[in-house]
Parts: structure tokens; C-alpha cells; sequence
């Protein structure tokens, strides 16, 4: 006989104000939303549904692939504000090459993630493989730009096996590394970068839709987020390090890790051998920019979750090392193009990513060691 007494009076006390408020919430989202109606013209997102409809985007010019993860849409055109990036019919950065090769041509392929698709270029013209391409064309030669963002050593081999070797290069430069140390901030390490990576690239790319929570979907608990934690970014889903399980950050990477970079690249040498070109492994570099310090480490650690900056850098630099060593035990060639101090500030657009100006810079260093090795590369 008591129940219906206490059930009603936790309807009047608890459920009936829940769903007042609830109702008084919905009425101040509504108002929310009509009063920046009114305001812009346009209906208002949240940040984190812009950044949804951003990464999206950027997703329609990719498309998931069995081998690669995920690959570039062929004939896709990706437009965001001061940049353009068109994919021929191989879905690669760049105008299609003459297939089959005509005779006598010298021709260069590019692997490697984004900084060899050179995904900050503002146009095709402008990335370091078609730079590299006009430089070399008095000699009868040119450039494959096989690179795509995200790509580890892995994804390269893989593409060169499977489509790039169709081109028929004389030549296969590797510039790769970065994206490996993801894969290598996971624990447990897989030798398969099926964990911390193969996970990560289809949502980070655009290419696995994520909901967003009704949270994410409200200005008015935006508004309250940010009165809470300010300028915390929103981009939920998307960023690596959503529900990452790979453990807390580490100062370096595990030497299994260095073991399969450097069992990759020998892989790599051996497809571009078994078809009759030679291998031309290039160092990456990692910069601290002088006055952006902090914000350059924040960018390191937004793309590796497992790595702290120094832990980044150590492991490039190791991954570096061991493309040496690969290059000089497998009969292949090595660049360490920073080595010599001819890059600054001014030639990164963050970390990692070349300006224009050292994409120029880039594409002039390696046309120089291409042309003084030109004659015996063609043998």
C-alpha cells in the first residue's frame, strides 16, 4: 500500500523537475540556435560537428582499401581553403604518368606518408615530387608522386608491390618513418602496426564515419565546456588518441619496433630490385621551431599518443639510423639530407611537413644527387 505513495512522490520530488529541466534545456539549445540563425544567416554548428564535416571532407578523396588501409579516390579533387589536391586515375597526388613508359625514360617513385604526398602544398605544382619532376625533365626523366597521408613504411611496401611498380621505375626513393612511430608507442607492439595504427587511420582520414554525442552536438554544453576547460579542442572521434588502449606515453621506442622499420625497408629494396630499380633511402628529420616550441611538441604528441616529444624524436632519429645501416648492408643507396644544416625554421610549415620554400629546397637537393648519379642509375 506504500508504493504508490512513495512512487508518486518521486515523481513530484525527482522525475517531474528532471524533465522540466531536461524541457528548459531544449527550449535554451533552440534559442540558441535560432538567435545565431538570425545573427549569421546560416545555421550554427558546434566545433566539433565543423570538425566532423571538415574530416569528412577530406575523407571523400579517400576510400578504404584491403592492402593499404586506405588510399586515395581515383580522379578525387580535395579542396579546402589554400589548398588543392587532385588524384589522377591511380588515385595518386599528380598528373597520371605515361604508361607504359616511353623508351629511354628515367623514372623516379616517390614512397612515403604525407610529407612525400607533401599534403600542405597549396597545388600539385608545388609539392617536392613535381618540383622534383621539372628539375629532372632536361634529362629525360620523371617523377611518381606514390606517397598518402598516413602511410607507414608498411603501406609503401605494399603500394610498390601491388600498383607502383606497374610504372616501371629506375629509381624508388623512400622517405618514410614519421608514421611508423604510432604504430611503435603501442603496447603491446605489433609487427603488423595492427594495433595503434591500422585502427587509427580510417577515422582520422574521414573514411570511418563517427557519431557524435548529443554533448558534442549541443552549443549550450559547448558553451559550458569551455567555461570549464578553455580552448580544450574539440574534435572528438578524430584525433589519435580517442580511446587509445596502447598505454601511457613513453621516452622511446622498443627495439622490436627499430627491427621491423628496418625489416621493411629491406622488403622495399627487394621489390624495387626484383624489378630492375634502385633504392634511394632518405632520413627524416623532426624541428622545434624557434617561438613554437610548445605548440610544435603538442602537434607531436596529437599524431604518436604513445610517445612524448622526446620520445618522437628519439625514435625518428633511431628509425634514421637504421635506414642507414639497411641501405649500407642491402646494396641500396641513403640521404640524410638535414644533416648538413641547410634547412631552417623557415622551410617547415610545422614539425614535420615542409614549407614551400623547403619543398623547393628538398626537391633541388635530391635532383642534384639524382643528376650526379644519372649515368650509372641508368645502367
Amino acid at each position: 500500500m506504500t508504493s504508490r505513495p512513495y512512487a508518486r512522490r518521486l515523481a513530484a520530488n525527482i522525475l517531474v523537475p528532471f524533465a522540466i529541466a531536461l524541457v528548459l534545456l531544449g527550449l535554451l539549445e533552440v534559442g540558441c540556435r535560432a538567435a545565431l540563425r538570425l545573427r549569421t544567416g546560416a545555421w550554427p554548428r558546434t566545433r566539433a560537428e565543423e570538425y566532423r564535416r571538415f574530416v569528412e571532407k577530406v575523407g571523400s578523396a579517400y576510400e578504404r582499401h584491403p592492402y593499404l588501409v586506405v588510399a586515395g579516390r581515383p580522379n578525387a579533387v580535395l579542396r579546402v581553403p589554400g589548398h588543392e589536391v587532385r588524384l589522377n586515375a591511380r588515385g595518386q597526388r599528380g598528373a597520371m604518368p605515361a604508361m607504359p613508359k616511353p623508351k629511354g625514360r628515367f623514372r623516379v617513385v616517390c614512397e612515403g606518408g604525407s610529407t612525400t604526398l607533401d599534403l600542405l602544398a597549396p597545388d600539385d605544382a608545388h609539392t617536392w615530387p613535381q618540383r622534383l619532376g621539372e628539375l629532372l625533365a632536361p634529362h629525360d626523366a620523371d617523377v611518381v608522386n606514390a606517397g598518402f597521408a598516413g602511410w607507414t613504411s608498411v603501406e609503401s611496401l605494399v603500394s610498390l608491390e601491388l600498383k607502383d611498380v606497374d610504372t616501371e621505375p629506375d629509381l624508388v626513393v623512400v622517405f618514410s618513418g614519421a608514421n611508423d612511430l604510432q604504430p611503435a608507442g603501442h603496447v603491446p607492439f605489433a609487427r603488423d602496426y595492427a594495433l595503434g595504427h591500422g585502427e587509427i587511420l580510417p577515422r582520422v582520414l574521414g573514411v570511418a564515419p563517427i557519431p557524435l554525442t548529443l554533448a558534442s552536438r549541443s552549443l549550450l554544453a559547448e558553451k559550458i565546456l569551455d567555461l570549464v576547460s578553455p580552448g580544450a579542442a574539440r574534435t572528438e572521434g578524430y584525433a589519435p588518441a580517442w580511446e587509445w588502449s596502447g598505454g601511457a606515453r613513453k621516452g622511446d621506442i622498443p627495439q622490436a619496433a627499430v627491427d621491423v622499420f628496418a625489416r621493411n625497408l629491406r622488403s622495399t629494396i627487394g621489390v624495387a630490385r626484383a624489378h630492375g630499380a634502385g633504392t634511394l633511402l632518405v632520413a627524416q628529420t623532426v624541428v622545434a621551431r624557434k617561438g613554437k616550441e610548445k605548440a610544435d611538441d603538442e602537434w607531436l604528441e596529437s599524431w604518436t599518443p604513445g610517445l612524448t616529444p622526446t620520445g618522437y624524436k628519439r625514435g625518428l632519429a633511431r628509425y634514421d639510423a637504421a635506414a642507414k645501416h639497411v641501405a649500407e648492408s642491402a646494396g641500396a643507396f641513403f640521404l640524410d639530407p638535414f644533416a648538413g644544416g641547410s634547412f631552417g625554421d623557415e622551410d617547415f610549415a610545422d614539425p614535420l611537413h615542409f614549407s614551400s620554400a623547403g619543398s623547393e629546397r628538398f626537391a633541388r637537393l635530391l635532383a642534384s644527387w639524382i643528376e650526379e648519379r644519372l649515368p650509372a642509375l641508368r645502367r
